[in-house]
């Protein structure tokens, strides 16, 4: 259950900002003088020439994020090789995830030998995972997560980050850069300041460099997408790794195998009879 419950661990450290505040900047307040001179129309024509530029450069990075490859869908299934290392040990098993968009995440862990060793579910306002191994299972709201963390969570960014969606970006705080093969985004939300690396043509997420905006919290991540395939009009990374600094170093690898958007899925949960419940 440690590795099921770690990979939701660094998931949730890695969604602790997704709602980013729209940065609000007031202007100085005027003192009046009578010893100056208001040129009322010329002050007006260069606040204009002022929106004009600031609208050009929102409508520049705007149309560069509306670009940027991302997958709509009502359903994913996929199965997928992953890993997870932590303090110098590290485990490799199978995973399989079912997901409904806004609703939940459903993640079946198993071993070399097929054989299920945790199950989870994941909605807007619980976590419940059950270790067949041990016989036990824990159901709780994500206070537990949070004051395991001292983060909030957000399902929406889990299932971003199970996808390949960009995330901890905020189009009113971002600029960016272009160069021969790619774009590099820089943007800042409350806690995280952002260099994303866009590959082009086809505007594809490549690696994303978070820093915690607060130097005290010694937090960073590293997020990186490749191995990209075509699905209808977007197109799906198969392999990413996910690297969080925050206490302790953790790396998670995913290869997806095979994957489903918007068809069916199965979620079957159920603690079985005699598990012990343990409290979080």
């Amino acid at each position: 259950m440690k590795y099921i419950s770690g990979i939701l661990s660094v998931l949730v450290v890695l969604v602790s900002c997704h709602t980013a505040k729209k940065v609000q900047r007031m202007p100085p307040p005027v003192t009046a003088d009578s010893s100056v001179k208001v040129e009322t129309s010329s002050t007006n024509e260069t606040d204009k020439l002022k929106h004009k530029d600031t609208a050009l450069i929102t409508e520049s990075i705007h149309s560069v994020l509306e670009k940027m490859n991302h997958i709509n869908y009502t359903t994913f299934s996929g199965k997928a090789e992953a890993s997870y290392s932590a303090k110098g040990d590290t485990k490799s098993f199978d995973v399989k995830v079912e997901m409904k968009k806004d609703s939940l995440i459903w993640a079946s862990v198993t071993g070399p030998l097929g054989i299920e060793g945790a199950r989870a579910l994941i909605t807007k306002d619980s976590v419940r995972i059950i270790n067949r191994l041990n016989k036990q299972y824990i159901s709780s709201s994500y206070v537990y997560l949070q004051e395991r963390l001292g983060l909030p969570a957000d399902l929406s960014t889990l299932q971003d980050l199970l996808v390949g969606n960009p995330v901890f970006i905020d189009s009113n705080n971002s600029s960016y850069t272009k160069k021969d093969n790619n774009i590099q985004i820089t943007s800042t939300t409350r806690f995280f300041r952002n260099l994303l690396t866009v590959l082009l043509p086809d505007y594809l997420p490549s690696d994303s460099k978070l820093e915690d905006v607060d130097a005290g919290r010694n937090r960073s991540a590293l997020l990186h997408y490749e191995n990209y395939e075509k699905v209808n009009n977007f197109q799906f990374p198969k392999a990413r790794q996910i690297k969080v600094t925050y206490k302790t170093d953790i790396q998670i690898t995913l290869n997806y195998k095979s994957f489903n958007f918007n068809e069916a899925i199965s979620t079957p949960f159920s603690v079985p009879k005699g598990y012990k419940k343990i409290d979080r």
